[in-house]
């Protein structure tokens, strides 16, 4: 069955454009019109079989379920001819389409998305009084949004009091346990499986090596015998954890201070480019933008795919909110690590920043135009890094030495929501190890050691 787009259902939806068609139905966007907000619509047609049945379980799995890695439902409908179930909106993209256009991640997001998934399946093996199985989970069900993965698709899904019923048939074969391919029931540890093949389909894309730690825990949670794996997804995340820490977390300072020589010398664009790589690479990352260019509203237009929620602007894998004006309250994400784009403004706030970056230009006319405060040495000295943008080397090793601080030498980059193997580099020239000094040395007057590549 086919609904032309800008048709009206129940009075309050109007259909905008269809989202994906399947065997069972078919999914549209739509608009609320009365509180202009988007939402899914699921369209079941009303026949007797399976499709009818996935959209009876799927609004019933999920009518009051509240859970950030869940999409929510708002409302579940019925006419002569279909069931319409209305869900929460997800913007982003599939887990195996984001693998393929990432072409590789990083051992941090890795780590991640195996405990955001773990979290997802512990809330719904312990809900009260039923607890919830998914049974059919693969890399198509699970919706990468900026840093956060949503599970969709509940159709298969079943309590748990309820699943010696035939809905695990329906599962996939790829990464469905093998009890349920022998019609035995489903049980917690069959998700568990599920979830350690998404971890194996996983870390084929990371892009260094595993430690032996985590591969044990792949094999353990895809063991053929259910006997045989973690008895319950929180055991399963404490060992992710575990292997995790002993694999040496990279830890970066908590406020990075941007600020730009002079006007136009790319303080914005290297705040915004390290604020996407990091998170990338799988920290909490915020953009600040604390000076009065607003540069961030106006490049929203030409960022395809970009949105805005409760005043937070995402793109990709960048999170950033807007200088707002006085009088208006926005609460804030929380963050890992915050990235305050000053532009040419030097806050009275910068002795409180972990790490200061001045960036500069290779214009000689343009050397010294910022004048830092007379902060102490411990103050300014240990954190100050100098970000050298387009630049040569002698205007590079000009700055280390007024500076008496290390300088990375920026190459171009014309994408900075864009995450890169350059973009990288730099992001691991800030940060330091646990338990130890640091990539990088800190250099005093030194040009012949001035950069640090």
């Amino acid at each position: 069955m086919t609904i032309k787009n800008k048709t009206i259902l129940s009075g309050r939806y109007e259909l905008i454009r269809t989202l994906g068609e399947g065997s069972d139905g078919t999914v549209y966007l739509a608009r609320h019109q009365s509180l202009e907000l988007e939402r899914a619509i699921k369209v079941f047609p009303k026949r007797s079989g399976a499709p009818s049945l996935f959209a009876i379980s799927e609004a019933n799995v999920l009518k009051t379920i509240r859970h950030p890695g869940i999409p929510t439902i708002y409302d579940f409908e019925e006419d002569s001819s279909c069931y319409y179930l209305v869900e929460e909106y997800i913007r982003g993209e599939s887990l195996s389409h984001f693998l393929l256009h990432q072409q590789s991640i990083s051992r941090n997001l890795f780590f991640q998305f195996c405990e955001q998934l773990c979290e997802i399946f512990a809330y719904l093996h312990t809900l009260s009084p039923s607890p919830i199985l998914y049974q059919d989970l693969k890399p198509e069900h699970i919706m990468v949004c900026g840093l956060q993965l949503k599970l969709i698709d509940f159709s298969v899904s079943s309590f748990l009091a309820d699943s010696g019923d035939d809905f695990r048939h329906f599962g996939n074969a790829a990464f469905s346990a093998p009890e349920l391919a022998a019609n035995c029931p489903a049980t917690p540890a069959s998700d568990i499986y599920s979830i350690g093949r998404i971890m194996k389909f996983m870390s084929g894309y990371v892009d260094t090596a595993l430690s032996q730690n985590i591969l044990t825990i792949i094999q353990k949670a895809t063991n053929a015998d259910p006997a045989h794996r973690y008895e319950t997804v929180d055991e399963l995340m404490s060992a992710i954890r575990q292997a995790n820490d002993n694999n040496g977390r990279m830890h970066l300072r908590q406020t990075i201070a941007v600020l730009g020589d002079f006007p136009g010398c790319g303080a914005t664009h290297i705040a915004i480019a390290l604020t996407s790589q990091l998170g990338a690479l799988g920290h909490r990352t915020v953009y600040y933008e604390e000076n009065c260019s607003d540069s961030l509203r106006k490049a929203v237009p030409h960022m395809r795919g970009a949105y805005e929620e409760e005043g937070c602007y995402i793109y990709r894998c960048f999170r950033g909110y807007p200088r707002y004006g006085e009088g208006i309250d926005v609460r804030r994400r929380t963050a890992d690590i915050a990235v305050m784009d000053y532009g040419c403004d030097i806050p009275d706030t910068l002795a409180a920043a972990d790490r200061i970056l001045l960036v500069c230009g290779g214009g000689l006319w343009h050397r010294g135009a910022l004048t830092l405060p007379d902060l102490a040495p411990e103050q300014l000295g240990k954190r100050l890094r100098i970000v050298a943008n387009l630049c040569d080397r002698t205007s590079a090793v000009y700055y280390a030495r007024q500076h008496n601080a290390p300088v990375y030498l920026y190459p171009f980059d014309p994408d900075p929501f864009g995450p890169g193997a350059d973009k990288r580099r730099f992001a691991e020239w800030l940060s330091y190890r646990k338990g130890g000094r640091g990539p990088f040395l800190h250099m005093r007057n030194l040009a012949s050691r001035l950069l640090e590549r």
